[in-house]
């Protein structure tokens, strides 16, 4: 996994290096010509459809030639702060490999102080100019690329006047924009835009080249929608984070996901890989409940069934051939059977009125009594509003307890907005882990996996296909099949826990990349994602490609091969 940092845990690590003998500068050089070589690799990469021919090969040595970057040209806008310093270093490497750079600076060279000022008079020394920042200089600029090294981390509120008119002209310029460490107006800790008299105003990068670590609010929906494309570029120091400020968050790899899986044994029978029971489907909505049994079976587990009410149970026995069915009657049973299921995932497709509260009553009673691994999806994270500590207690018996909300109904279950959600994920997040005592997957296109007294981790991996109905129903499947197929006997941490939903929202992500990979970022229906999983785990285990895999040998020499796997 890769560390994560906060505003201040990335402070702590530069001061460190500085009280070791590093300089600031020496960081800021560094920083600033790691992201001069991406914007390079943007503009000039190495494959030679849009190179210009050269007799130099490889990116690292294409720095060193003078003339890489002629015709390329740049709009550099530089702040008073590090963040500008930065800018000033970015710009005299593009200078030094032929790009024609302008910078617009917000400050007089005369009032800037410390590295940031080192590095402006840098730029001067080697013919550089300065020009006063202004909306017109921006509208003007006839190039190709704009950097924003205007403000950093350093934001806590909305920009004020003279930056918003910068920030805004660079938004509507045509230019790719690309962002140096955070894009400027955007609040790099809680991962949010602050609101000012000209509403929210941040800049919108097509790309964001962060500097050592990934910052934690980039991580996050607005994250997202506002740095673009994350690049790292390294300090040109071991990233080690501070040993008294720790990541605040871990940013999980598909190397990560490689980690947890492992292969089948080859003796494993269905109550081996484990029973999943999903208590939901009702009428008109028993596609819920059936999406999340198909992605539990595409993930391993032994068995599905299905507890719902006589109509919805006719309903799947006429369309479902592998998923089980088992209708409840609460009026007359007055009780939930959970047969043998390791693993119960509550709320696909539940309904949420009269009848639902009484099977919501009932589930708890039969999970009270005889405590099973739990997954809390859609209409049971609803019916559990106002009732978290019922869900504490169901963490208390020892079992694992995962909850997979969206920010709507991680906001009805935390007596909030969706909005003031999405204003601070991470926080939101662990405050209902810890209120529950439960794993709590927050649903986005960067997904919080939230645990009590553990630092929260991240998924990126996905697609914009994701975005159709029933896809949370597959991840609760997912989810409900990886804890299943757990032994019996097995007591698993909550680290143990918050790793294996870890695991299941990645392999969630994969799929809707494999999805988009083979057809297109949108169409996809929810049993798409469901019927990818196995694909995804057989690239993951590095199992052979069905192109790989070699004819059977004649009948008579069957058994034998067999015996050699």
């Amino acid at each position: 996994m890769r560390a994560v940092l906060g505003v201040a845990e990335m402070q702590a690590f530069d001061s460190g290096l500085i009280a070791r003998g590093v300089p600031g500068i020496v960081l800021m050089e560094n920083a600033g010509r790691g992201a001069a070589h991406i914007l390079g690799q943007k503009e000039r990469p190495r494959t030679e459809g849009r190179a210009r021919p050269t007799s130099v090969r490889g990116s690292c040595v294409r720095c060193a030639d003078g003339r890489s970057l002629e015709g390329t040209e740049y709009l550099i806008l530089c702040g008073p702060g590090n963040n500008g310093g930065d800018g000033f270093v970015v710009a005299r490497h593009l200078v030094g490999r032929g790009a024609k750079v302008r910078v617009l600076a917000v400050r007089e060279v005369s009032s800037l102080r410390g590295d940031a000022r080192i590095a402006a008079e840098a730029w001067l020394a080697v013919g550089g100019t300065l020009e006063p920042a202004s909306s017109q200089a921006i509208s003007e600029f006839t190039g190709s690329v704009i950097v924003d090294a205007l403000l950093g981390t350093g934001v806590r509120g909305p920009v004020d006047e003279s930056l918003a008119d910068l920030i805004e002209a660079i938004n509507a310029h045509p230019a790719s924009v690309v962002a140096l460490d955070v894009p400027s107006g955007f609040d790099a800790d809680r991962g949010c835009v602050h609101e000012g008299p000209r509403g929210f105003v941040a800049v919108r990068a097509e790309q964001t080249i962060t500097f050592g670590f990934i910052k934690r609010g980039l991580l996050t929906t607005f994250g997202h929608e506002y740095s673009g494309r994350i690049t790292l570029a390294n300090l040109g120091v071991p990233a080690l984070p501070p040993e008294d400020r720790p990541p605040v968050a871990y940013l999980i790899e598909e190397k990560d996901l490689r980690a947890w899986l492992s292969p089948r044994p080859v003796t494993l029978h269905k109550w081996q890989a484990g029973e999943v029971l999903i208590i939901g489907g009702s009428p008109g909505m028993v596609g819920a409940a059936h999406l999340c049994a198909r992605a539990a079976l595409r993930s391993g587990a032994g068995l599905a069934v299905i507890h719902t009410c006589a109509e919805g149970a006719r309903a799947l026995e006429q369309e479902v051939l592998e998923v089980m069915t088992r209708p409840y009657d609460p009026s007359q049973v007055g009780h939930l059977d959970l047969g043998k299921a390791r693993a119960v995932v509550f709320g696909p497709g539940l309904g949420r009125g009269s009848q639902a509260e009484e099977i919501s009553r009932l589930a708890h009673r039969a999970l009270a009594d005889d405590p099973r691994r739990v997954v809390v999806d859609a209409d049971g994270l609803r019916l559990s509003v106002g009732r978290l500590h019922k869900l504490r207690l169901l963490r208390e018996s020892g079992v694992p307890l995962i909850l997979t909300p969206h920010s709507g109904e991680a906001a009805a279950l935390l007596d909030t907005t969706a909005a003031k959600v999405e204003a601070d994920r991470f926080g939101a997040a662990q405050t209902l882990a810890d209120r529950s005592q439960a794993v709590v997957v927050l649903k986005g296109s960067r997904t919080i996996i939230a645990a009590p007294d553990r630092p929260p981790l991240v998924n990126a991996l996905g697609s914009p296909c994701m975005a159709t109905a029933g896809s949370g129903d597959v991840l609760a499947g997912i989810l409900g099949a990886l804890l299943a197929e757990r032994p019996a006997g097995e007591v698993l941490s909550v680290q143990a826990t918050q790793e294996l939903a870890a695991l299941g929202v990645g392999l969630h992500g994969l799929a809707g990349e494999m999805f988009e990979q083979e057809l297109s970022d949108s169409g996809c229906l929810a049993s798409d994602l469901a019927d990818r999983i196995p694909l995804v785990r057989r690239r993951l285990l590095g199992l052979p490609e069905a192109a790989q895999i070699s004819e059977p040998p004649p009948s008579e020499e069957r058994g034998t091969a067999a015996l050699e796997k």
